[in-house]
């Protein structure tokens, strides 16, 4: 058969209808090719499904832009306080003497930890916080302990209270109290922006920063887990002129 006889063959054969046995194949080809389509169809389809699920759970659960290290401290519930005046621990008169500031400040007591502010943390190494001090605990030797911020803070402002009715007396700070002054301005400074609290304050008739609501570690609840955590008991015996 010469070439064109062959090419003139294969032309008429597309034309022509198929063998039982070519219709077969193509059954078999065509099944094949819809089973797949159908494959990818469900696989797209489960895809599709996990990708909303994931972005609900994104939505729901947001992440932190920063990744949390393990800490030895607990987190807190939060509670909402409203913030008032309280003349327990501050007012205009305790100015007008020394022994009249001592006696209020000494009420600030109460606000700091039974071992005023020293925890013990065991396996402290594994939290990567430093080396921590040494006190002499309640069984007479040298415990390992840190300082919780809240409870140093607390310490610097009852300290700056103090100083502002001294400066008033003498008119002038000595070295050492002047460089205590300013190690506590500073670190209130830092704490303050290191809590930023973001809380919307209005207008008042209690007067600035009176009566706006605050969401707040709950205080009760940081006392507690400090107590337990504490080596010894700073709060026995005290006189009435002992401040934080």
């Amino acid at each position: 058969m010469s070439p064109v006889q062959r090419e003139q063959d294969e032309d008429r054969e597309a034309f022509l209808p198929k063998t039982h046995d070519e219709e077969n194949i193509l059954f078999v080809e065509d099944g094949e090719i819809g089973l797949w389509s159908t494959i990818k169809a469900h696989v797209r389809l489960v895809g599709e499904i996990f990708m909303g699920l994931l972005i609900l759970l994104l939505l729901v659960h947001p992440p932190s832009r920063m990744t949390t290290q393990q800490s030895a401290v607990p987190t807190f519930p939060m509670k909402t306080y409203t913030f008032v005046e309280n003349t327990k621990y501050l007012h205009e008169d305790m100015f007008a003497s020394r022994e009249e500031t001592l006696h209020t400040l000494h009420n600030w007591i109460e606000l700091s930890s039974d071992g005023r502010g020293f925890v013990q943390i065991k396996d402290s190494e594994t939290f990567n916080i430093g080396e921590p001090y040494k006190i002499n605990g309640n069984m007479g030797t040298d415990e390992p302990v840190y300082m919780m911020s809240v409870f140093h803070q607390l310490h610097c402002l009852s300290y700056l209270v103090q100083q502002v009715q001294n400066a008033t007396v003498s008119g002038a700070l000595d070295q050492e109290v002047a460089h205590h002054t300013a190690h506590c301005f500073d670190y209130l400074r830092q704490s303050i922006m290191c809590n930023a609290d973001t809380s919307l304050e209005g207008k008042t008739e209690a007067g600035p920063g009176w009566g706006s609501k605050h969401q707040c570690k709950d205080y009760d609840e940081v006392l507690a887990w400090a107590n337990n955590h504490t080596v010894y008991k700073w709060k026995k015996n005290m006189p009435d002129e002992a401040v934080l």
